[in-house]
């Protein structure tokens, strides 16, 4: 049956569902432009296996458009397949019949992918030809400018944030990059800089304030680092955040306020092992040896290779006059970390504590081989 349409209707649906709509009544189902069209209308609304579909089917009625093939490798990345996207990255750039803008963009697509990948230095690669097309690629340099940060390249990282700060000025996310890569090299007044400028572009910057606060923790500052964590956590409630400023809070000695947000920090992620492991650390620090073995058997069941756990939990062992428990405990800490220094040392002396001499002091000889001059005092002293 044939399909009639009043063109009093058609404005209405120009206004109500845009341009893009309207398209599909202009170009014939079958054509490149209408799959097209619907393929970025699935990718706003967020349905990208859809998107790929219709990408795919445009591709089918001409091969040879480069839009498609970008706009597919695209929807792919977000679809975790970084493999095809940077197939088709490569198939669009086998296709001659491409604009200025596609020809960047087609490089930075694939070095995104293979980023993603952990294949940095040809992200790298990609991110470069990017630039050499397009010298003002901000986003470009930007993500050239964490690759290189993971590999270690911390000036080049430098390098390239202040290439995007000289194009986008006005960037807040580029001043606190630039401010963690100070933060890394060791300029804490920089940093403090730049995290200040990133705030006063956003002053609602959750990451900004978080970061600020942890180059206060570093610096001893420790009631100004409460301040920033503060400040996060009223944009923002977040775990890890209540772990940092429960960790400042001790360093003050407010132990209810710490361990209040340490409970906060499981209440809002029950699978956070990093707060159980300071809870408990506080609780034995208060006596509370029963419920700090708890907390750290439940951070041993979250993350059954953590050295420093069973380490906190033989401690606690200790305490509750467990020697057997306190040697497996530090047995399983070497396991999982062979040059725990501390874990050497400490199960050795509870050897010797318990008779077997001859164990605890070649434990004792093999936290010295590995550098520990107190380990060194101890086995003058007891073995001769």
């Amino acid at each position: 049956m044939e399909r009639r349409l009043d063109i009093g209707w058609l404005i209405v649906l120009i206004f109500l569902l845009g341009p893009a709509s309207a398209h599909e009544f202009l170009w014939p189902p079958d054509s490149a432009r209408f799959s097209m069209e619907a393929g970025n209308r699935k990718v706003k609304s967020g349905d990208f296996v859809e998107a790929a579909r219709f990408f795919t089917k445009a591709i089918s009625s001409d091969s040879t458009l480069v839009a498609a093939y970008i706009s597919r490798a695209q929807t792919k990345a977000q679809l975790l397949d970084y493999r095809g996207a940077v197939a088709d990255c490569n198939k669009a750039l086998s296709l001659k019949k491409r604009s200025w803008e596609e020809s960047y963009e087609i490089y930075f697509n694939r070095g995104l992918a293979l980023a993603a990948m952990d294949n940095l230095r040809a992200a790298m690669r990609n991110f470069d030809a990017a630039i050499e097309i397009y010298p003002d690629f901000t986003e470009a340099y930007y993500n050239r400018s964490i690759a290189k940060g993971r590999i270690g390249d911390v000036h080049g990282e430098l390098e390239d944030i202040n290439q995007v700060l000289a194009l986008r000025p006005s960037d807040a996310e580029a001043w606190n990059s630039r401010a963690i890569v100070y933060s890394v090299l060791g300029k804490p007044k920089e940093a403090l800089q730049d995290f200040a400028k990133a705030i006063e572009l956003n002053p609602e910057f959750f990451e900004a304030f978080f970061n600020r606060g942890l180059v206060y923790y570093d610096l001893k500052e420790y009631r100004t680092a409460i301040e920033d964590f503060s400040k996060a956590l009223s944009l923002s409630p977040d775990a890890e955040v209540y772990d940092r400023r429960a960790n400042a809070k001790v360093r003050l000695n407010d132990w209810k306020g710490a361990f209040n947000d340490y409970s906060e920090a499981i209440a809002i992620q029950p699978n956070n092992y990093v707060a159980y492991l300071n809870r408990a650390k506080l609780k034995c620090h208060l006596k509370d040896f029963e419920s700090g073995l708890q907390d750290l058997d439940k951070c041993l069941l979250l993350k059954p290779d953590f050295s420093a756990a069973y380490f906190e939990r033989a401690l606690c062992r200790h305490q509750l006059e467990d020697p057997k428990g306190e040697i497996d405990d530090y047995t399983w800490a070497i396991e999982y970390r062979p040059d725990y220094v501390s874990a050497y040392l400490e199960r050795g002396k509870v050897k010797c504590e318990t008779g077997d001499k001859e164990g605890g002091c070649a434990d004792v000889k093999k936290a010295v081989q590995l550098g520990s001059d107190i380990a060194y005092k101890f086995l003058v002293a007891n073995c001769r």
